[in-house]
């Protein structure tokens, strides 16, 4: 898990869809048809956002410098 999920915040939108998103990882959301389905896409989304800022050299945000490693 990229995100510990006490630190995903998950909430229905006025269609019915889930969307997760999280305060430690600004920029990063996913949703969908339920709150399983948000959380595991948003975590899929996390490992793929935290990828394209190592890949970009835009800097990595505080909570996450020293356990992502970019595995070759």
């Amino acid at each position: 898990m990229i995100v510990p999920i006490n630190k995903v915040q998950v909430r229905q939108d006025e269609d019915g869809i889930w969307i997760a998103k999280s305060q430690t990882l600004p920029g990063c959301h996913a949703h969908g048809r339920d709150r399983g389905e948000a959380i595991l896409k948003f975590q899929e989304a996390a490992k793929a956002h935290l990828e394209a800022l190592m890949e970009t050299g835009r800097p990595i945000p505080a909570a996450f410098r020293e356990k992502f490693i970019l595995a070759a």
